[in-house]
């Protein structure tokens, strides 16, 4: 697999699709939603932090399981199902759409991988191991995050 370019998108006027709210939902949505127009998260069943976040009227939750329809009007996908098939299908179909996808359980369905975030003010700083490495992505976005206490960035009121 090759290197990965960064590509800073962005997404204040898109409309996001999370199917499936476990752990790795929540953790990638926790990441996101201050970026994004608007959340939707399709699922059965949701992580605590997910419906802390819904309950605040942050997001939109459907509790049940996801159908095709779910992907209307959206511009990015995130698959999280847990279930190999289910992602593999899913993934087609946001293909067939348009739709930007990432599955967290298989780099091949992804056109794009979920970035570690560090942020501060305006900055922010992604990073990957091009999929290779989660641990040592984390592990190194950790490690700027700590280095941006360090570093005098003013606060807007718009990037708080």
């Amino acid at each position: 697999m090759g290197l990965y370019f960064p590509l800073f998108v962005d997404l204040s006027q898109k409309n996001v699709l999370f199917i499936g709210a476990g752990r790795i939902a929540a953790r990638r949505l926790v990441s996101i939603y201050d970026f994004v127009g608007s959340v939707t998260v399709v699922a059965p069943d949701c992580d605590p932090a997910i419906q802390k976040i819904a309950d605040a009227g942050y997001i939109t939750y459907h509790r049940r399981r996801f159908d095709e329809n779910d992907l209307d009007g959206m511009d990015v996908a995130f698959i999280s199902t847990g279930h190999a098939g289910t992602d593999v299908r899913i993934a087609g179909m946001c293909r067939r759409r348009n739709i930007l996808v990432n599955a967290a359980g298989d780099h091949n369905l992804c056109d794009f991988f979920f970035p570690g975030i560090a942020r501060k003010g305006p900055v922010v700083v992604g990073v990957t191991a091009s999929g290779e490495d989660h641990n040592l992505a984390a592990e190194t976005t950790g490690k700027i995050k700590k280095l941006l206490d360090y570093i005098d960035i003013p606060e807007t009121e718009e990037n708080r």
